[in-house]
């Protein structure tokens, strides 16, 4: 799907508020808790990448959209963070986690 950066962290916020958007709620009630919760391989939600897979410097509680060439929409609900990353890096250019160390690094 294209969209604009702004409208992918209208997007994560919408996620990172329990489906709630200015004080309507958008998706149904557990929908987020749904969407968050892992299958039993215990890496994938409901579209969406969940877990820290016992990486240390992650928080547990992230969750994330992962897109062509890296993007992604990253939420971290325990930080009250959503990130979105736009960009076109060819597979093996590009790591996530380190990306997630140095974003927590700086905030």
């Amino acid at each position: 799907m294209y969209a604009t950066a702004r409208d992918w962290a209208r997007f994560g916020l919408l996620y990172l508020n329990d489906g709630i958007w200015e004080g309507e709620r958008i998706l149904p009630e557990g929908w987020v808790s749904y969407s968050k919760t892992p299958t039993l391989d215990d890496t994938y939600g409901a579209q969406f990448w969940v877990g820290n897979r016992g990486i240390s410097f992650v928080p547990p509680d992230i969750f994330y959209a992962l897109g062509y060439q890296g993007q992604v929409v990253v939420i971290i609900p325990s930080r009250e963070l959503v990130v979105v990353r736009l960009g076109m890096t060819h597979r093996g250019n590009w790591d996530f986690y380190t990306f997630v160390k140095e974003l927590l690094k700086a905030l």
